[in-house]
């Protein structure tokens, strides 16, 4: 309730970057719950990059690290209709010569790994990781946190010309890797949700790999589909 009350009034607008958001004390009192659980709504918030915390000046609202994440496979509604607000997080972007999924199917020597936490309402994280040949980031130019905060496969569209035409996509229910571990705050070796995607482009060419994992959570949702506007 408080994490939806604090996003709310940042898409609203009342809001803004640099704003300083109200002491703990004030929202318990505001919301009827305690500073402890005011405590836990904050730390997720500053977790998935929506807001920032700084010793012995307050709590405030990140401004540039906030976009609408425009990630039509990974929409969501909630069980009365209500369309839940996504917002990404770019963590990092590295080249890497790791081998892996991600090698076998673009066959390149060299790889850019982009990670990034997508927060769905407030109420749960997703961690992805998305791949692209070394040359193909390059190709790029020059890519802030604000394009990283995006759809990227509009943006390899854009700027190199290479439509996604086909995403294949798999599902499974296993061990969550270390990173995502790390970024969903769950336990290491804990079992969550793990989405595949491989997607290709002009003459059936492999243009990305991507990963998407989740912890365990009980909420009952809606998927939107891609083409559902």
């Amino acid at each position: 309730m408080v994490s939806e009350a604090i996003i709310r009034h940042i898409e609203s607008g009342s809001l803004r970057e640099g704003d300083r958001l109200p002491s703990e004390g004030d929202l318990a009192a505001s919301h009827g719950v305690s500073v402890g659980t005011v405590q836990k709504a904050l730390v997720q918030l500053v977790h998935s990059g929506l807001i920032t915390r700084e010793q012995g000046r307050g709590t405030f609202v990140s401004g540039s690290r906030v976009a609408p994440a425009d990630v039509r496979y990974l929409r969501f509604r909630d069980a009365d209709g209500n369309d839940l607000p996504s917002y990404v997080h770019a963590r990092s972007v590295k080249r890497l010569k790791r081998k892996g999924p991600w090698s076998e199917f673009l066959d390149g020597d060299g790889f850019v790994r982009i990670e990034r936490v997508i927060s769905v309402g407030g109420r749960f994280d997703l961690y992805s990781e998305f791949w692209l040949r070394e040359e193909d980031f390059a190709e790029l130019g020059g890519v802030d946190r604000a394009a990283l905060e995006k759809n990227l496969r509009e943006l390899v569209a854009q700027r190199l010309s290479l439509p996604t035409l086909r995403v294949d996509q798999w599902i499974q229910f296993g061990k969550l890797p270390a990173a995502a571990a790390n970024e969903l705050s769950i336990d290491p070796g804990e079992p969550g949700f793990i989405m595949e995607l491989r997607g290709y482009t002009l003459r059936n060419r492999p243009l990305y790999y991507q990963s998407i994992y989740s912890g365990p959570f009980s909420e009952r949702l809606v998927i939107v589909r891609e083409n559902a506007q």
